[in-house]
């Protein structure tokens, strides 16, 4: 067990999105994303999303696009939740 990194929440699988590799290159995390090149550079650089630089390359681990899909997915969740409870 990694002590470090345990923050008591568990790990997002990467799997249950579909992501089936260790890392993406841009092009393919922009594919499985579908979102543009502007738009994911917006997120790493809130620091929504982590890249990571092997070289010249930058990549994006599975395990954070996995997390990131999850936390967008709980976002979601909570607006609709407020958009359904609002008075009319």
């Amino acid at each position: 067990m990694d002590n470090d990194k345990n923050t008591g929440v568990d790990p997002i699988d990467p799997w249950a999105f579909g992501l089936t590799k260790v890392a993406y290159a841009v092009d393919e995390t922009l594919d499985l994303l579908s979102i543009g090149r502007t738009a994911l550079y917006a997120a790493v650089k809130r620091g929504d999303l982590k890249r990571v630089k092997f070289g010249k390359k930058t990549l994006f681990y599975a395990a954070d696009l996995a997390a990131f899909l999850a936390r967008l997915r709980r976002l979601s969740e909570l607006d609709e939740g407020r958009i359904d409870h609002e008075p009319r």
